[in-house]
């Protein structure tokens, strides 16, 4: 299994969503570009996912979820705490 939970750039500059940690997690799984793989729309919508555990409008942090789904032979899980884990699907 890979686990991912960085952030990457300057403490200025906001972390990256969680549907691109996604994409950096599995391109970096398959050792290929995150262009060089299928749109996340064909298993789900990116914007969701991003907002799915975004602050509540208080401003405080969605806590205890999680979300799994199939993409590019892995089964990928996130996680309210922003981590990315990758199983390779059992096909």
């Amino acid at each position: 299994m890979h686990s991912s939970n960085t952030t990457t750039g300057s403490s200025a500059a906001s972390p990256p969503s969680l549907s691109t940690r996604v994409l950096t997690a599995v391109a970096d799984a398959k050792q290929c570009a995150p262009d060089d793989l299928n749109t996340l729309y064909t298993v789900i919508n990116p914007e969701a996912l991003d907002e799915l555990f975004a602050p509540k409008a208080d401003g405080t942090p969605r806590t205890n979820g999680s979300v799994s789904f199939q993409y590019a032979g892995y089964q990928v899980t996130v996680s309210s705490e922003g981590t990315v884990e990758l199983e390779a699907s059992k096909l």
